[in-house]
């Protein structure tokens, strides 16, 4: 199994529901081997725990699964399946933040019909979509229909909680005709089919202060005064909105640079989601641009493209130059990685130009690497190695030794694509900031911590 990777947050997920099933606490699983705090990991699909002890979790709840079964290889349908998903998230995004009209034509481009599973979801964004353009029959007919679908077709997506979100759509739209009583039935109705363990947490929250609003209009205020009361449990111990939004970016930075692309990819589409429930767009733009990078990473330019192109839809919302720039530099990656050269320098333009504006130096020469690396595909090499002294200017200046080493490579890697008329001269140029920058690391101070008292 070590040549595979395995999908931790889906083995997780089942540890945890099969201890649920059998009704044991953590604790009645751990011993010597098996610590609670390692279990914890386990079942949050967190940390690097040994395949060892994975599979000793699932030897002591005794099911027949082994760590085969959550290998992350996919079969072509399921690999269609999380493209379809992406769109989808992505379309949601256009819809909350941008305008129903374009999820509308991108529903209607993917064209899921009924018998898929994933039907589900597109009903439930038409009954938004249509909500949003107050078109209330409409929104009742797909918001029903994704029920109906629930509980007729597909009870395995459940866990989605598009069955409570779709009575809250209904909820919203008798609250709007001024329905309360009716209203009040359907916000309760979300309530007694949320999935606690599944998808779409934040509902919940969502679905009591509907609840406590119509309570109110109806003049139930104990009742509604009952309800608040329930909410504040349920916000007791939880880190702000803010600190979240924080947690997942840095989160999805460390996964990624760890390589554990699946991981942070999920991290990534958490932030999202809760970034677009609160219509935060800069937010949204800058983890649609991670997750994009995400991808490009893990070489799935496909997604990367679904992603960024939503970035992009969400920037007229946005118009910070940092982000813009941010958004360019992941652009002008993905072109480069498809070897288009020309786009790649057009966005690697746009994102020194935002840089510049911004005042941000990393990205600014972040840019310039990826503008001689389009010169390089177009085989105009002097034109590559001019930007990329100017960029090791830049990086020296501001002590970026990580990207001062890859312009190295850069210069290093690309040295005989120079005539010998300029290949000398670079030489020695190179040659000289590397041992430069070299004894500058050298020369830094070395601080020890102090011994323990």
């Amino acid at each position: 199994m070590s040549k595979e990777q395995i999908d931790r947050l889906a083995l997780g997920k089942f540890v945890r529901q099969q201890r649920k099933k059998r009704k044991l606490r953590q604790t009645d699983l751990t011993d010597e081997k098996l610590t609670q705090p390692v279990l914890s990991s386990i079942e949050n699909g967190k940390g690097q725990v040994s395949e060892e002890k994975l599979e000793y979790v699932l030897k002591k709840l005794g099911v027949e699964e082994d760590l085969t079964c959550f290998s992350m290889q996919k079969t072509k349908e399921e690999k269609i399946n999380e493209t379809v998903k992406l769109k989808l998230t992505a379309v949601e995004t256009i819809i909350d933040l941008i305008s129903p009209d374009p999820g509308l034509a991108q529903l209607r481009e993917l064209n899921i019909h009924d018998d898929h599973p994933l039907s589900v979801w597109a009903h439930y964004l038409k009954g938004k979509a249509y909500a949003g353009k107050k078109r209330g029959k409409k929104a009742q007919k797909h918001f029903t229909e994704a029920i109906l679908q629930l509980e007729q077709q597909y009870p395995e997506m459940a866990e989605s909680n598009l069955h409570s979100a779709s009575y809250n759509g209904l909820s919203r739209l008798e609250y709007m005709a001024d329905q309360y009583g009716s209203a009040l039935r359907y916000a309760k109705q979300a309530r007694e089919c949320f999935q606690e363990e599944g998808e779409r947490r934040y509902l919940k929250e969502i679905i009591l202060v509907n609840q406590a609003i119509y309570l109110e209009k109806l003049n139930r205020l104990e009742e509604a005064q009952n309800t608040l009361n329930e909410l504040k449990k349920e916000q007791a111990g939880y880190l702000s909105k803010e600190a979240l939004l924080h947690h997942y970016d840095v989160r999805s930075s460390i996964l990624a640079k760890a390589r554990m692309h699946a991981q942070a990819i999920q991290s990534a589409l958490k932030g999202i989601e809760l970034a677009r429930v609160d219509k935060m767009a800069d937010r949204l733009m800058k983890f649609w641009g991670m997750l994009g990078r995400i991808y490009i990473d893990s070489g799935q330019l496909h997604q990367a493209e679904i992603c960024l192109e939503t970035a992009q839809q969400l920037e007229k919302k946005v118009r910070k130059a940092g982000l813009s720039a941010y958004l360019y530099i992941q652009l002008a990656t993905l072109h480069e990685k498809k070897k288009q050269a020309e786009p790649a320098r057009n966005y690697s333009l746009k994102a020194f130009a935002s840089s510049r504006k911004a005042g941000l130096a990393y990205h600014e020469c972040e840019a310039l690497m990826l503008m001689a690396n389009s010169f390089f595909l177009q085989n105009e090499n002097l034109k590559a190695f001019q930007t990329l002294k100017q960029a090791l200017q830049i990086a020296t200046n501001y002590s970026f030794s990580d990207l001062t080493d890859r312009i190295h490579l850069l210069i290093g890697t690309h040295l005989d694509k120079l005539g010998e008329l300029h290949t000398h001269a670079f030489a020695l140029d190179f040659l000289h900031s590397h041992v430069k920058g070299r004894k500058k690391e050298e020369t830094l101070p070395v601080i020890l911590p102090a011994d323990s008292p």
